[in-house]
C-alpha cells in the first residue's frame, strides 16, 4: 500500500514538473522572422538599408549579428539570445573534397554602406530574375575562403560579399570581375534547379564524354593523358581541353571535384565577361564553348541579361 502511495505521488509531481516546463518553454515569438531591416531615421546606415530592404526586398546587414532577443531556459532562467548569421554553405547533396567554407572576414564601416548600395542596385539588382531568392546580404571588407576567393561567398541565409571598401575605385576589369564573383553567388542555386536538369546533363556529358573508366570530376591533372580519349589528334589532355576552365579552386591538381563547382566557376565566367571577352579568352578550346552555350541558355531561360 505504502509502495502505491509512492508512485501515484511520484506521477503527480512528474505531471506538474512536466506541464510547468511546458508553460516556461512556449514563446510564439522565439520563431520571428529575423531578417528584415526596421527604419531608423536616426541612423543613416540603417535608414538607407532599410530604404533598399523596401525597394527589393533584400536585407543588407555589415555585422553578422543582427538582432538578440530576451529568453527563458528550461529552467526559467532569463538570458539573451543573438541572432547570427550562418555562413555555411549551402548548396545540396554530398559536398566533394573539403567543404567551401569562409576562412575569414572583418567587417566594413558605416561610410562604405553607399557606394555599396548603390553599386547593387545598378549593377546587380537589374540582373536578377524573380526565381533568386536572396535571403540578405552581408557587406564585408576582408573576405577569404577555400572555393570562391575574396568577393562572394554564398552562405545558408545570407550572401558575403567582400572588398566593400574597394568599390569606388575599383577599375573596369576588376568591377567585371567582381560583378561575375557576385552574381555567381547569387544565381548558383536557381541555376542547380531541377528546371535545368536535362541541359546540366548535357553540360556535364560535354566533358564526362572523355572519361569512360571513371568520372572526370575529380581527377588528378597528371592522369588525364592516360585516362582521356576522343580528343582531335595532337590535342594534349589538359582540363581545358575537356571542357574545364581550370582545376578545382581547392585542390589545384584536379579537375573540379563536383558538378556543381564546374557550374559555379561557369556562372562567374559568364556573369563577369562579355560574350566577346570570354571568347577572346577561351574561344580556342571547343568543349568550353559548348559548355559555355549550355549555361547561356539557362541564364537566357532565367530571363538574366547576359552581354
Amino acid at each position: 500500500m505504502n509502495i502505491n502511495k509512492y508512485l501515484f505521488a511520484f506521477a503527480i509531481f512528474a505531471m506538474a514538473t512536466s506541464c510547468r516546463k511546458e508553460e516556461e518553454t512556449v514563446f510564439p515569438d522565439y520563431d520571428k522572422n529575423w531578417l528584415v531591416v526596421e527604419d531608423d531615421p536616426n541612423d543613416a546606415t540603417i535608414h538607407a538599408n532599410y530604404l533598399f530592404f523596401k525597394e527589393t526586398g533584400i536585407p543588407v546587414y555589415i555585422n553578422d549579428t543582427i538582432g538578440s532577443q530576451q529568453r527563458k531556459d528550461v529552467f526559467g532562467h532569463d538570458y539573451t539570445y543573438y541572432e547570427v548569421l550562418s555562413l555555411n554553405y549551402s548548396l545540396g547533396g554530398v559536398v566533394a573534397g573539403a567543404p567551401p567554407v569562409v576562412q575569414s572576414y572583418s567587417f566594413c564601416s558605416k561610410a562604405d554602406v553607399p557606394a555599396a548600395l548603390a553599386f547593387l542596385r545598378e549593377e546587380i539588382i537589374p540582373m536578377l530574375p524573380k526565381s533568386a531568392h536572396i535571403p540578405s546580404i552581408l557587406l564585408v571588407d576582408t573576405l577569404t575562403s577555400n572555393a570562391f576567393g575574396t568577393y562572394a561567398f554564398k552562405g545558408f541565409n545570407t550572401i558575403l560579399i567582400g572588398a566593400v571598401p574597394q568599390i569606388p575605385t575599383m577599375d573596369a576589369t576588376t568591377r567585371a570581375a567582381y560583378k561575375g564573383a557576385i552574381l555567381r553567388a547569387f544565381l548558383t542555386n536557381a541555376v542547380l534547379d531541377d528546371k535545368y536538369s536535362a541541359t546540366l546533363q548535357k553540360f556535364y556529358t560535354a566533358s564526362r564524354k572523355f572519361v569512360t573508366s571513371k568520372d572526370v570530376y575529380g581527377v588528378y591533372t597528371f592522369q588525364l593523358s592516360s585516362l582521356v580519349t576522343g580528343l582531335p589528334p595532337g590535342t594534349t589532355a589538359t582540363p581545358q581541353a575537356v571542357g574545364f576552365l581550370g582545376t578545382d579552386p581547392r585542390y589545384s591538381y584536379y579537375t573540379p571535384l563536383s558538378t556543381w563547382m564546374d557550374v559555379s566557376m561557369y556562372l562567374e565566367a559568364t556573369l563577369g565577361n562579355t560574350q566577346d571577352q570570354f571568347k577572346q579568352l577561351y574561344g580556342t578550346e571547343p568543349n568550353i564553348m559548348i559548355k559555355y552555350g549550355y549555361i547561356r541558355q539557362i541564364l537566357a531561360d532565367m530571363g538574366v541579361p547576359v552581354q
